[in-house]
């Protein structure tokens, strides 16, 4: 199971690239003051949610070696539950809180795991 460096490593990455992707607007030349900050938000969950639809992993967990998969199986997370995931991230608290086994709350919700492949 991936543990709180990994998971913390791959957020960094991913918010990275968020403000990446969210600085386009300025070069385009369009300045959204004070909604810059919830513009780079929505990028980076629509990041985790398209990339771990379609891959099982966001480019920070690729970075580090980590994937999200079902728990129950171990096969791709379907986008419904992706989507509970990525829904229960955005409201931060879920991704902070884990268990024992080091698995976090909207994991846990949406029936989901990181682990890591290397």
């Amino acid at each position: 199971m991936a543990g709180i460096g990994t998971r913390i490593t791959a957020f960094l990455v991913d918010s990275v690239a968020a403000n990446l992707v969210a600085g386009v607007v300025f070069v385009a030349g369009w300045h959204p003051g004070a909604l810059r900050g919830w513009i780079v938000y929505g990028v980076f969950l629509l990041i985790e949610l398209l990339f771990v639809s379609l891959g099982g992993q966001t480019p920070g967990m690729r970075v580090v070696g980590a994937i999200v998969v079902r728990a129950n199986d171990r096969g791709r997370a379907t986008p419904g539950w992706v989507a509970v995931r990525t829904l229960l991230l955005a409201f931060v608290l879920p991704a902070v809180i884990v268990d024992v086994s080091g698995r976090a709350m909207h994991d846990r919700a949406a029936g989901t795991v990181m682990l890591r492949t290397r």
